[in-house]
């Protein structure tokens, strides 16, 4: 079989590192591995090229608020490859932004906090997406997958934050509607929190965890499945339990906010009406996720820009 061909952005670290990492050790794929951080992504291809894995990354240093480089980038891809199976749009600057104003108010915070949810995240992923689509139509297959999360449906961390996930996941429905004639799928994945570069939420889920709950959408989700979920979201939890992978000690997560116990609570309050249109809701109380002490699980946002 021919390798299959994967475009994951952000792919420098956190979620999309772990992904593009998955798929091309454990899963023999070609990724196209995207990211400003060029001496970041050549450190992945690195460690892939020293497994006995079939699988391989093209690192490309893109910084995907320029539209004229992530064009160029596309048509690169498209030049050297006869279709493209995958993309996964991880790229988010969100929380690096966000951590250092934590306990404050969106209006004692900088503007920037929240363009860097809504750049580099939701307006980053419509813009790949548009371009890599026409790629896709043309061969009638095809899968996006969004990372998003829990902030979409209930607050969490910040404003931009809550926004941004909330447009990502309407993102991929809308999508799927105007896809769906042409044979190619886009679904939502929902990462718990977790333990990355950048976070340290305690019983969080690893990078690897999500690239599994990808690499189970690819290669070992049927075309029922696939075509249930288009359009969809689901958590990396749900995927785990109905694939049977685990995290890199070979258990399922279990921290309060990842593992199944947390996509079941999330799922419950998704199978309710979203606050904003239900009139008996109460409003979130914003002190238990934006606080001071939160910022403590965002320990390497310092290390990186925005």
């Amino acid at each position: 079989m021919d390798k299959k061909i994967c475009i994951v952005t952000g792919a420098s670290r956190g979620m999309g590192r772990g992904i593009a990492l998955v798929l091309a050790k454990e899963e023999g794929c070609r990724v196209y591995a995207t990211a400003r951080d060029k001496e970041a992504l050549e450190a992945l291809a690195d460690e892939v090229s020293q497994t006995s894995g079939n699988g391989s990354v093209i690192p490309y240093a893109l910084d995907q608020n320029d539209d004229q480089a992530t064009q160029t980038f596309v048509k690169e891809v498209a030049g050297k490859e006869n279709q493209i199976d995958l993309l996964v749009n991880s790229a988010y600057a969100g929380l690096i932004a966000i951590a250092p104003h934590c306990g404050k108010p969106f209006w004692e915070r900088p503007i920037s906090v929240f363009d860097a949810s809504i750049k580099t995240g939701l307006r980053s992923s419509y813009v790949m997406s548009s371009l890599v689509a026409p790629l896709m139509v043309n061969k009638r297959s095809g899968l996006m997958v969004q990372v998003s999360s829990f902030g979409g449906v209930q607050y969490l961390f910040d404003i931009g934050y809550g926004v941004g996930k909330a447009a990502l996941d309407r993102l991929t429905t809308d999508m799927a509607a105007e896809l769906k004639p042409h044979g190619v799928q886009t679904i939502t994945l929902y990462p718990g929190a977790a333990v990355t570069e950048v976070t340290a939420f305690p019983g969080g889920e690893t990078a690897i965890f999500s690239g599994r709950a990808v690499a189970a959408l690819l290669n070992k989700a049927s075309k029922e499945d696939l075509a249930k979920l288009n359009g969809k979201v689901i958590h990396t939890a749900e995927l785990a339990v109905d694939y049977g992978f685990t995290d890199t000690n070979g258990e399922l997560p279990s921290g309060d906010f990842s593992g199944v116990e947390a996509a079941k609570r999330c799922r419950t309050i998704m199978s309710q009406p979203v606050v904003q249109y239900d009139l008996d809701a109460e409003l979130p109380d914003p002190s238990e996720t934006n606080n001071p002490d939160f910022a403590g699980l965002f320990p390497g946002a310092k290390n990186y820009r925005v």
